[in-house]
């Protein structure tokens, strides 16, 4: 990236510092997750990524594309890209060559702690500036922090949904219950770039170990102080795609010495993930594979067939009872079946959380165990969630969120700021008046604006801490407390 740091907004953004009142020294600014489009099923959303992004953009960012900059050099790119934008005449370089001869962005910004499950219509954030000639920075931030935020919360929300559905089978069927390992995240090549997979993925390791999107290591090492080796976080898995089991086929015309040299030769001491639908699945499921059984049970891992195409409920169940018709297994503490270790099934096409729920519930009702199962989520799964009548895809909209200035001081005035449209008549987009505290009773979060500034901040008990003061960063929660406070300490 070659954009100056302060170009990292939309155009208005870039006009309004010279529209608020002359004599503004304090604005006040709340992020906010308003409503749910999906409240049966969302009706709280999982806040994480912030610490991440403060990292990457406020200090990070700032520092080697603004304040490290020569003076010189940032006064001709901001004027040129600005020339093109809106015209020489309609924006203040002053302004902003002030902010870089601060040398640090004057905010002080507080939040929830990540991992904080946040009802509608509470706050994640709070931002204000430190120095009076900078109110406007407070609200510059709302297009990269929005742009940057919205998604990680969905998927941190998603994998918590799937997490609560492992977590229930797991308890129920389960005797070495980890439902951590139950999903991994298989949606790199679903998302639309490289930071996005690299951050979703991040966030669905909040409530799963396993990945295959390999830089979302790098990320939470880099921003959340975890050693994934030592955590056992971020892993991935032996895995055969169709190209192989293709270009074995064309030139030996059949898939049994591909399966025998995956298990003897090449991976003799690893589980293996085999996509077994190229051309004939139930032949592999039924014929090959049994026909392999003495090489399968004298291999050191588990061979997990995987299904890739067709009814996932049906075949899902129909595979696990054949393998156990062939392989056999044991009967757990709980009462269900567990396959021989030897062979296992996972499936990563469509396992949106109904399916999940489905196929769990099926092999449960038919005397398995959830963990004779596993599921890769990706794409479809990772960007929407479906009811029985709608799908309800993932956007900033999902939870309505929004970041407004609620507080001002002007001019020595202390004001509440606020919008109620009326012509909203859903109340949507009516916003929070003055100064917001967050408390927590009867372990629920709640919101009580209407304070000035200096009330809210001496309230006890206000959820929302320091992250971030003139530029430096304030929070020190790990990747694994986190994980810990989304799921009360079971991870």
């Amino acid at each position: 990236m070659n954009t100056l740091a302060i170009l990292l907004s939309d155009t208005y953004k870039q006009c309004h510092p010279r529209m608020y009142p002359d004599d503004i020294e304090r604005l006040v600014s709340y992020w906010v997750p308003r409503r749910s489009m999906f409240p049966q099923q969302l009706d709280e959303m999982v806040w994480f990524g912030f610490n991440g992004f403060l990292t990457q953009y406020l200090q990070d960012c700032f520092n080697d594309y603004f304040f490290n900059l020569p003076r010189e050099a940032v006064a001709d790119e901001y004027r040129r890209i600005m020339n093109i934008q809106i015209g020489e005449s309609n924006y203040d370089l002053d302004r902003v060559l002030d902010l870089y001869d601060l040398g640090y962005l004057p905010l002080d910004i507080r939040a929830l702690p990540e991992g904080t499950k946040v009802p509608m219509g509470v706050p994640c954030i709070e931002i204000t500036n430190t120095h009076p000639k900078f109110a406007w920075v407070a609200q510059w931030v709302e297009c990269i922090l929005q742009s940057e935020l919205w998604k990680p919360c969905f998927h941190a929300t998603i994998g918590d949904k799937y997490y609560e559905v492992a977590k229930y089978y797991y308890d129920k069927t389960v005797d070495d219950m980890i439902p951590e390992m139950a999903c991994a995240d298989f949606g790199m090549r679903g998302m639309s770039g490289i930071e996005e997979a690299i951050k979703c993925s991040a966030a669905w390791m909040l409530s799963f170990n396993k990945t295959s999107t390999i830089p979302a290591i790098n990320y939470i090492e880099d921003n959340y102080n975890i050693d994934c080796q030592k955590e056992g976080i971020g892993l991935g898995g032996v895995s055969v795609e169709h190209s192989v089991v293709a270009a074995w086929y064309a030139l030996y015309g059949n898939e049994e010495s591909l399966i025998e040299k995956l298990l003897t030769r090449d991976y003799p001491n690893s589980s293996i993930s085999y996509v077994a639908d190229t051309y004939d699945y139930w032949h592999n499921v039924e014929v090959v594979i049994p026909g392999l059984k003495d090489v399968i049970l004298a291999h050191n891992g588990k061979f997990l067939i995987r299904p890739d195409s067709g009814n996932m409920v049906e075949i899902a169940v129909r595979t696990v009872k054949t393998l156990w018709n062939h392989f056999g297994g044991s009967i757990n503490s709980k009462g269900y079946k567990v396959l021989d270790p030897h062979i296992g099934v996972i499936y990563g096409d469509g396992c949106t959380l109904k399916n999940v729920k489905e196929v769990w519930a099926a092999l449960a009702e038919a005397g398995f165990a959830a963990n004779n199962i596993f599921y890769g989520v990706g794409a479809f799964c990772f960007t929407a969630l479906v009811d029985e009548d709608k799908v309800i895809v993932g956007t900033r909209d999902t939870f309505g969120i929004a970041m407004k200035a609620t507080y001002a001081e002007i001019g020595g005035k202390k004001v509440n700021l606020f919008k109620d449209p009326k012509t909203d008549t859903s109340k949507l987009k009516k916003s929070h008046k003055g100064c917001i505290v967050v408390k927590e009773e009867n372990g629920k979060l709640s919101a009580t604006d209407g304070y000035t500034f200096e009330e809210a901040r001496s309230q006890a008990g206000n959820k929302l801490v320091p992250f971030f003061k003139d530029g430096k960063l304030l929070n020190e929660d790990t990747f694994i407390d986190i994980r810990n406070r989304l799921h009360g300490g079971n991870n």
